[in-house]
Parts: structure tokens; sequence; C-alpha cells
């Protein structure tokens, strides 16, 4: 079905429609396009930002003309200042499937700045961006497109994020994230997505236009975009452009992926007492396969991505064993960068495989925090086709996935210089893709893409159509809004509205600095919430050891096994979500007005979400509660944890209602659709045996005796709250 591409245009005013929607509207007072110059600074440390623009002019473009002779559904629109001496050439096609592309060209080359007005209504909702954990609607912000670490805290209001940034100017901000991209859906039923892979910012922070503001070389670019007449068809539209996630291996809703290391005994004795307790697992991620490094930040990998056979004996035995006997896997490491002094950096070094320094043209060296490394230059072709058989010698090994770490983040832009002469500038997001690519490619070669699981946390771009599992990154042991255990849920949101279906997090979360603390609490109420999503997996963490772990003791392993048992009984419907995303497109984890587009509502709510079109989640989100409210769009629904009934009128305005359920420990607020055809699946929970009021372990004497370095920890962490007001 073809777009119309249609213009309005009066001597001093044009506007371009797509679908009679309207994106486009210039007049000599408010110009659709801008040009300019500025100089920015880009400094980087172990990941960090701190970008700067300084703008020398800014040239409005109000003079435009029309050319619409080019054929069926192509217009070009030239805009120029008052001499006509600059000008910038917009043009508008679509074609016969409904793509539509604004090609902008015809920049004068002396410029390195370009600000674009899509029309906006003041009340629209526009979200996307990648992955985005504060805002799940982004009106009224700005977004810069730049891959890089997350931060610690990411509220510069609060007290985690100042001292991160005293200590390390490590705090992050709300627009922060690995996986930043230029795409952005409007309820106005559209998406557009801006192919550019320099700097860029989606503002939209103006009640009458969202601007995207490019950076660098401007001299050419596109943006996509396409129209739909249901939510449902649109992120079938999107996800049909960027490719669309496989269908992760059926294997891994057997039960949760046990994140353990410390070498093999330690592993496989944390396994059998886990599996003696009743837990269901799909496999063990080891992820210290090649070794490990001490550092402040905590134990991190050695990053040489072969085995340790001192560390991990007998590993290849190990891993058939315990895929003949216990139909578990085994999952590794890796990401693409490698430790200077190990094997493999002599081999790549040797090779030249590395990006590197302009100044010396030698091997570029960026600290990771107490260790140096070289990064993969991904456009040489020698290298990329190495580095993927490093990868797919995992897949040789046995390992049946990996987690795909890092990406573009670290890579600076000052005194870097790529294989094939793409400025370092445009490589820096870009990278992100190239690294996803990669990897899919290895696992595809091998013909393996259903029965592996590859997990990453960055991306940019078309990185939907390459990437296959996505995970969070490194989220805060706490509750949090904005860098905890709440954050992870717009994230999720965002990514999959932005073309990324499969997503998850570490249970417990991740970064244990200053007196954050992972409690019994958190470890439950996170993974309870992960019951409900694709894949169910946890993480010791950076500082495994003094942070509750779902081992520490024996009532959260039972805890915890129940909840496995609760995922793996979802076993068919986990099936049917993923292949819906992986036939349709539409996300696993999906916005409530992705199927209750008439309520009002829904538009504003990021943390509860639909698992699938049935299910409907609304995670415990605060310590210590035991009621939470749960918003019902206009249905009829059914608590899944004791069968009661609710019918939700419609209202006047189209509204539904809250209600109040109890939320004991294990039993995240989760609603069914009473006319779902999975109705006798999720009737079977109310049979569960539910374990009402075991309040979670904390300063025990018991947790003392048998812990006293997690009792230590939790005592200075309550101590911490009470004198900074758990700020």
């Amino acid at each position: 079905m073809k777009t119309d591409v249609s213009v309005l245009f009066m001597l001093s005013c044009a506007e371009i429609f797509l679908d009679r929607r309207l994106v486009l509207r210039h007049t000599r007072d408010l110009p659709a396009v801008e040009v300019g110059n500025g100089i920015a600074k880009y400094k980087e440390k172990f990941g960090d930002f701190d970008i700067s623009d300084h703008i020398s002019e800014r040239i409005s473009l109000t003079d435009y003309r029309v050319n619409d002779d080019l054929g069926e559904n192509v217009l070009e629109i030239t805009f120029a200042d008052h001499s006509n001496s600059i000008q910038v050439t917009l043009q508008f096609s679509s074609t016969s499937t409904g793509q539509n592309t604004i090609r902008i060209t015809n920049v004068d080359g002396t410029l390195n700045r370009l600000w674009l007005k899509i029309a906006a209504d003041e009340d629209e909702h526009v979200y996307g961006g990648g992955e985005q954990f504060s805002h799940f609607n982004m009106r009224g912000h700005r977004y810069p497109i730049w891959t890089r670490e997350q931060g610690v805290g990411r509220n510069k209001s609060t007290i985690i994020t100042k001292l991160a940034d005293l200590i390390r100017n490590a705090g992050g901000d709300y627009h922060t994230t690995y996986w930043p991209q230029a795409t952005f859906v409007s309820d106005k039923l559209y998406y557009a997505h801006l192919e550019y892979s320099a700097y860029s910012v989606l503002d939209f922070s103006a009640s009458g236009y969202h601007e995207l503001e490019l950076w660098e070389n401007v001299s050419q670019m596109v943006i996509h975009m396409g129209t739909a007449s249901t939510w449902v068809d649109l992120v079938g539209k999107l996800t049909s452009f960027f490719g669309r996630q496989p269908v992760p291996p059926k294997w891994l809703n057997n039960g949760a992926v046990i994140g353990l290391q410390g070498g093999s005994d330690r592993v496989i004795s944390i396994h059998n007492s886990l599996r003696e307790k009743g837990v269901d697992i799909s496999a063990v991620w080891i992820q210290d396969w090649s070794g490990k490094l001490m550092t402040s930040l905590g134990k991190r990998v050695y990053w040489n991505w072969r085995w340790n056979p001192e560390f991990y004996p007998d590993l290849k035995r190990h891993i058939k064993e315990f895929r003949d006997e216990y139909n578990v896997r085994f999952l590794s490491y890796i990401n693409p960068h490698v430790i200077n002094g190990s094997e493999m950096f002599q081999e790549a070094d040797s090779n030249g495989y590395f990006i590197k320094s302009k100044s010396t043209g030698k091997t570029q060296l960026v600290d990771f925090g107490e260790m140096y490394c070289g990064t993969i230059d991904l456009t040489n072709p020698n290298a990329f086709e190495w580095y993927k058989q490093v990868v797919k010698d995992m897949l040789s090994f046995g390992f049946a996935g990996w987690m795909a770490d890092f990406g573009g983040e670290y890579l600076p832009v000052d005194d870097t210089m790529y294989f094939d002469g793409t400025p370092a500038v445009e490589m820096h997001n870009f990278y992100s893709e190239m690294w996803a690519r990669l990897n899919k490619e290895a696992v595809e070669e091998e013909g393996k893409l259903n029965d592996t699981f590859v997990f990453m946390r960055s991306g940019f771009g078309k990185s939907p159509g390459h990437t296959m599992t996505s995970w969070a990154g490194d989220q805060n042991v706490d509750f949090s809004y904005a860098d905890g255990l709440a954050s992870v849920i717009p994230a999720a949101l965002s990514l999959g509205i932005s073309g990324m279906g499969i997503h998850h997090s570490d249970i417990g979360g991740y970064v244990s600095l200053i007196c954050m603390v992972r409690t019994e609490e958190l470890v439950l109420r996170w993974a309870e919430m992960n019951v409900f999503t694709p894949i169910m997996r946890t993480h010791e963490g950076n500082r495994p050891y003094r942070n509750w772990q779902i081992y520490t003791m024996d009532t959260t392993t039972e805890s915890f096994a129940r909840l496995t048992s609760l995922y793996h009984r979802l076993s068919p419907y986990h099936s049917f979500v993923t292949e819906e995303m992986a036939t349709k497109g539409i996300p696993a984890q999906r916005p409530l007005f992705m199927h209750y587009s008439d309520d009002p509502t829904t538009y504003d709510i990021q943390y509860q979400y639909m698992y699938g079109p049935d299910i409907l989640v609304a995670p415990v989100l605060f310590e210590d509660n035991y009621d939470w409210s749960v918003y019902l769009p206009a249905d009829q629904w059914v608590y899944l944890w004791n069968g009661t009934e609710i019918f939700v009128p419609r209202s006047q305005d189209g509204t539904g209602m809250s209600v109040t359920v109890k939320a004991e420990m294990g039993n995240t607020p989760v609603f069914y659709r009473k006319g779902s055809p999975w109705s006798k699946l999720f009737q079977t929970f109310v049979k569960d045996e539910v374990r009402h009021g075991r309040a979670p372990e904390g300063l025990s004497l018991k947790l003392l005796l048998n812990e006293p370095n997690i009792f230590l920890f939790l005592l200075l962490r309550k101590i911490f709250w009470y004198v900074f007001f758990n700020v």
C-alpha cells in the first residue's frame, strides 16, 4: 500500500504530510532547516563522556522552492538563506511498501551543524530513543545519541550520583545509556529513524516541534519513516525495516541462567547445592572462564578470550557432563577488547588488528580501570574475520552462548585511527552495531542461531536487526527509579518500541559501590519480576562476597527455587510471546497502550507492562511494601495468585481504574485477561503453594553467624541511609 506524500505551500509557508500526518512545517519565523558551525570537545574517562559544543554560527534557511516533477510519490524541497548562497535539499519519497525516506543533501561542505524540525503537537507522546532508563515518554527532554557507560545512579540530585561523580566522575544522567538509538515513535502512529552515526540529539523539549540536531559531517543523511493504523502494525513495520530477532533457544525456558564464578570446584559445588534445593536451571554462566583480575572495582574477568585450564580444569568434560546429565548448558563471556600483555593481545597486535593511535601509528591502549586494552578494529576485514573465528571457537569448545559485552562505549575520538579511514566521531556509535553483527554472523555461519543464547548491552542504529537478545547492563543493587530495579522497566519498554523485542536484566542488579549492598528482598523482588520476562538470569555482581546471593541462605534458595519453577511452568507462554516477536515484531514486554490504545492513562505508564498480549505485570518497586497499586484498563481481569476476577468498565473518558492488591514476597502483582486462550495455564498458579507472610531476612543473628561479611556491609548500608535520610 502506498503512503501519500503531499505538500501544502503558500508564499512563506510549507507543510509536508505523510499519510495525512503533518511531519514538517516551515515558516520564515520558524524555519524547518537551520545550519551552522560548531567546535565539539569529547572528553572521555572509563567510558564516561563530558561533551561540550561551542556554536560559532547558526543560519536560518528561510526561503524554499519546491520540485514536484520527479515522479509519483517523490517531492523535493530546497531551503536557502536570503542570499541563496547556502542551500539544503530535502527529498521526500515513498515506496509501494509504505517505506518513506527524507534524504538530506546539498549541504555546504564548510558547515558542520544541522537542525531539522519535525512538526509536533503540544500534547503528543513520543517513545523510543533506544534504551532509556529514566523517561519512557521522552516529551520535554533532550536525548544525546552517544553510546557510553550509563553511569552510577543516573540522577544528579541523589547522594549516590553525587558521590560517584566526586570519586570518578561516573555518576551519569537521565539520558546516559549503553544503547542510544536515533529512533522514535509518535502517538500519531508514525516512526522515524535517523541514519547518521556521528553525534546527534533528539530534542523533544519544544511544544510545537521535535528537533533533530546533527554534529560533524552533515553533508548527507537519511530519515526513514513509516506509518500505520495501529500500534501493533507500527512496530511490525519498524522491525521489518530493521530485521527481527530470532526466537531464543527453547532450553532457556527450562529454568534460570545461573551466573557463577570462581573456578570449577566452586561453580560445580554451588550448582549441585542449588539443584538439590529444587532450583530449575537452564544454564550456568561462567564469565571468568578466561581467568580473573582483581581491581578496585572488584573482581573482573581477565580479557584474554581463551579457556584458562588452571582456573577451570576439565571444563570441556564438565560442559558435556552437565548437558548429558542435567540438560544444563554452559555460557561464557567476551567483549571486543583484549588486555595488554595477554597471548591474544600479542597475536592481534602483531597482525595490526587493533584500532590505532593517530599520533604513534601503533595500537591505541584504552584504560578500562586498572587494565589497559586494545580494541579490535572491526573496519579491518581481516580483523573482523579473525575475531569472528575467536567467537566461533567458543561454540566449538562447547559453550551454548555468551555475554557479548561492551561495544563503542569506551572508544575515544581523539587520536584515534581506523583501518578504513572512517573518522572516529562517526565510528564511536557505529562500532556497537558492527560488534552485534559479528556475533550474529558467527552463530549463523555455524548453523546455531536458534540454539545459542547471546546477550548484549550495547547498541546503536540498526542494532535491532543484528542483536539476538539484550540485557539492561549494570544497574545498582537497589530499588531506585533512576538506576535500580525500577529503571529496567522503562528500559525494556523503550528498547522494545525501538525495535529490540527481547530484553532482560541481572537479577539483583550488578553495581555495588560505596554502601550500596544487595539485600535478600531486592534479590527476590527482582527475581519475581523476571519470571514474567523472556529470560531469567542471575549475576553475582561486581563484589559477590558482600552482596546477598540466591545461595546466601537456605530460605533464599527455597524462595528462588519456587520462582524458577513458576518461570518453567510458563514455558508455553514464553515460547508464544517470543515467536510472536520473531514473526510480527511485537516486543515481549510492551506498553499497555499497545493493546489499550483508547485509554489515555496508559500513555503515561512506565512502571507496568504487558508481557505478551494477555499478562499485565506491576512489579513492587519499594522496599518493605506488601500492598501495591495496579492500574487496570477496561477489561475483565483475573488476579493470577488467587483467581479473583475484576471487571473494569470503560469510563466515559476511556480510562480504567486502579486497584490495590496484597503483594506477598514471591508474588509480584500480575493480572491476566479473563478471555485469554492461555487461561488454563494461568489458572494453575492459583493451585501453587503460596508462601504468605515471610519477611525478608535482614540483620539477624543467623546471618551474622553464617555470613558475617554480608552482615557487616548490610549494617554499614543501614547507617549510610540513615545518615543521608535515604536520599
